[in-house]
C-alpha cells in the first residue's frame, strides 16, 4: 500500500507561491513514486526487453534509489508492479503477479518468502519473461537455479553531484516563476550530503524541513 504524500496547509502553499514555488517538492512520494518527473538518471542501462528470460536486480540499501529506478523503467516499458510489504507476508500477496507481455517489476523482493520467490522465478523462466526487481540482497543463486539469466546493478549512496542533481530536479517540478527561490546552493547541498550520508530518502526529509523553515522565515 502506498504511503500518503505529505500535504501542506493552504497558508503554507501561499508562502511557497510567494517565492516562486507551487509547493514543497520534497514531500515523500510513497511507493507509487508520484515524483516521477524528478527522476535523476544514474547511468544504468535499460533492462533487456520483455521475453528475455532474465532477472534484472538492482541491489542497494534503503534510500539508495531502487524504487525510483524501477518506476522509471516501468514508465518506459509498462508491466505489473509488485511491492512486498514488511512481515507478516499477507495471504493476498502469496501469488506474485504473472508477467504481462513478457515483463513484470517487483520491489523489496528480498522480503518475499523463499518458496514464493522461487516459484515466481520459475514461472518467469518457464514463460521466458523478464523480471526487474529491487532488493537489499543478491538473489543470483536462486534466480539461476530457477533458470533465469541474471543482470545485476548495485546502487551506492549518492555522491555530491548526484545529490545536487536530485535537489535541483525536485525544485524544477515546483518552480512557477523564473525568479523562484534559489534554494539549491553549494552550501545547502554540502550540508545535506554530509548529514544524509548519501541516503536519498533521508536527503528528501532534510530538504523538506530546511525548505519549509526557509520559506517560513521569509514571511
Amino acid at each position: 500500500m502506498a504511503e500518503p504524500a505529505a500535504t501542506e496547509a493552504p497558508g503554507h502553499v501561499d508562502r511557497y507561491v510567494a517565492v516562486g514555488l507551487t509547493h514543497n517538492p520534497f514531500a515523500a512520494p510513497g511507493h507509487d513514486d508520484r515524483l516521477g518527473p524528478a527522476f535523476v538518471d544514474r547511468g544504468l542501462p535499460n533492462p533487456p526487453g520483455p521475453g528475455a528470460g532474465t532477472l534484472v536486480q538492482v541491489i542497494g540499501e534503503a534510500g539508495a534509489g531502487k524504487s525510483s529506478q524501477l518506476r522509471h523503467w516501468q514508465r518506459l516499458v509498462p508491466g505489473p508492479h509488485h511491492w512486498v510489504p514488511r512481515a507478516p507476508y499477507r495471504s493476498r500477496w502469496t501469488t506474485a503477479p504473472e508477467p504481462v507481455d513478457g515483463i513484470a517489476y517487483g520491489d523489496e523482493i528480498d522480503r518475499m518468502p523463499t518458496p514464493i520467490r522461487f516459484r515466481w522465478f520459475r514461472q518467469a523462466a518457464r514463460l521466458g519473461a523478464t523480471l526487474v526487481i529491487g532488493t537489499h540482497t543478491d538473489l543470483t543463486r536462486t534466480a539461476e537455479r530457477a533458470g533465469l539469466v541474471v543482470v545485476t546493478h548495485h546502487l551506492a549512496p549518492a555522491d555530491h553531484d548526484l545529490l545536487f542533481r536530485m535537489i535541483d530536479r525536485r525544485l524544477d517540478t515546483a518552480r512557477c516563476s523564473p525568479e523562484a527561490l534559489n534554494f539549491c546552493t553549494p552550501e545547502l547541498v554540502d550540508h545535506v550530503w554530509r548529514t544524509s550520508f548519501g541516503n536519498l530518502r533521508e536527503a528528501d526529509v532534510i530538504c523538506h524541513r530546511l525548505l519549509a523553515e526557509h520559506v517560513a522565515g521569509r514571511q
